[in-house]
């Protein structure tokens, strides 16, 4: 008696359930908490400088190879909006003479300094949930640059949405190919 009264208890609690056991209560703590983790991981400044650098590692990487395809690093840190941008541009200036050509020294990674390429002093600030802008300098031996990059986060990535090698300049690269077009 007592095992049919405990097989039957088993069997309503088996239906109470579904038929599914529960976890260990840790594992489901563990689950939520990485799953919460990887939700909650967003936009941040502290991220920026890591993202910087990532990029110089990859632009030495590329510059010092023997044949040198920029393209590469284009489609891998800019925009698409920006790569658009820039593809309207060169469009724009197909048979044009040398002279008559508005971008024909288009190189935002190096600015005529030479690799290995240093960067120093990154200072990122967060302008909406999912902009930002970043300052910094890169070095050669001989030489330094200020930079400042207008980025985008999305797809949990960091992208370069526009750029200016003078951070005091009014006019940023996307504006002066805007302005290009319009003409």
């Amino acid at each position: 008696m007592r095992k049919l009264i405990l097989s039957i208890s088993v069997i309503l609690l088996m239906c109470a359930c579904g038929g599914q056991t529960q976890k260990p209560t840790q594992e489901n703590d563990s689950a939520t908490t990485s799953v919460e983790k990887t939700e909650t991981k967003g936009a941040s400044a502290k991220d920026i400088p890591d993202f910087v650098t990532r990029v110089y590692n990859k632009v030495n990487e590329v510059m010092s190879q023997q044949v040198v395809n920029t393209s590469v690093l284009d489609s891998a840190f800019f925009t698409p909006s920006y790569t658009e941008l820039y593809k309207k541009v060169r469009k724009a200036e197909e048979g044009k003479s040398f002279d008559n050509m508005c971008f024909v020294e288009y190189m935002p990674f190096t600015q005529g300094l030479i690799v290995p390429i240093t960067i120093t002093d990154i200072k990122a600030d967060m302008l909406t949930d999912n902009t930002a802008e970043v300052f910094y300098e890169m070095r050669d031996k001989e030489d330094v640059v200020k930079m400042w990059w207008h980025l985008v986060y999305a797809n949990a990535e960091w992208r370069i949405d526009d750029w200016k090698n003078d951070p005091e300049e009014e006019n940023s690269m996307a504006d002066r190919m805007r302005e290009y077009l319009a003409k």
